[in-house]
């Protein structure tokens, strides 16, 4: 996984001025190289046209979804009612 180096350097960089020590430089990548780097971080990602929504990912959503609904049928019942004076 990336996440550990990624890290790594900052932690690396940060603490490279206040310890003092030298550390090598990392090499900047140019044009195509950084377009190539950047693109390889994504790759392991499921790609969202062949993602398929687990039970529980779609009862979270659901379930997420619910409380829009309650909102917006308390708004209707309490503008109704402010409509209609009964």
């Amino acid at each position: 996984m990336a996440t550990p180096s990624l890290i790594g350097r900052a932690v690396a960089r940060v603490a490279a001025p206040v310890l003092g020590s030298t550390s090598r430089a990392l090499p900047k990548p140019q044009g195509t190289q950084f377009a190539r780097a950047f693109a390889k971080s994504a790759s392991p990602e499921t790609p969202l046209m062949h993602y398929t929504a687990t039970q529980q990912a779609t009862s979270s959503i659901n379930h997420r979804i619910m409380y829009v609904n309650v909102v917006a049928m308390v708004f209707v019942i309490d503008a109704g009612s402010a409509l209609v004076d009964l």
